[in-house]
C-alpha cells in the first residue's frame, strides 16, 4: 500500500478555499463579511477532506497500474465522484428547499469543472516537469 501524498491533500485545501472565493462571487446573498470569510474556510476544508479521501483512494490501486496517465485520469475521476457525493451529501443534510436545489446543478457544474481544469494543470506541469528532467539526462550524458 502506497503513501498519501500530503502535496495533493494540501493542494485540494487550496483549491477548496479557491473554489470558496469564486463561488462567494457567483452567490449574490447579503450576509456578514464573517458568514463569507467562514464560508471560505468551510470550502477550503471540504477541499482537504475530497482530497484526503481521493488521495487515500487512489493509494490503494495496484501496483500494475502505476502508468502516470492513468494515475492521474483515476485520480480525476475519484475527485469528481467524492466531491459530487459530498456536495450532494451537504445539500441533502442541510435540507434546503426545492426552489435553492435548482441552483445546485450549476454550482456543481462550477465545481466540478474547476477540479478537472486544476487536475489537468496538474498533469502537464508533471508532464512538464519530466521532459525537462530527460533533457537534462540527456545534457549531462553528452558531457
Amino acid at each position: 500500500m502506497e503513501k498519501i501524498n500530503l502535496e495533493n491533500v494540501i493542494k485540494s485545501f487550496f483549491l477548496g478555499l479557491f473554489l470558496g472565493v469564486l463561488l462567494q462571487f457567483y452567490s449574490r446573498a447579503n450576509v456578514l463579511f464573517e458568514y463569507k470569510v467562514l464560508a471560505v474556510l468551510a470550502s477550503g476544508s471540504i477541499g482537504f477532506i475530497i482530497g484526503l479521501i481521493t488521495e487515500w483512494l487512489t493509494s490503494l490501486l495496484p501496483i500494475r497500474m502505476a502508468n502516470s496517465r492513468m494515475y492521474f485520469f483515476i485520480n480525476n475521476l475519484v475527485a469528481l465522484l467524492v466531491a459530487t457525493i459530498l456536495m450532494v451529501s451537504l445539500i441533502l443534510i442541510t435540507g434546503s428547499k426545492a426552489e435553492h436545489k435548482a441552483e445546485f446543478v450549476p454550482l456543481l457544474s462550477i465545481v466540478l469543472g474547476v477540479i478537472c481544469i486544476a487536475n489537468l494543470t496538474d498533469y502537464m506541469m508533471y508532464r512538464r516537469a519530466q521532459n525537462k528532467l530527460q533533457s537534462f539526462k540527456a545534457l549531462i550524458k553528452e558531457e
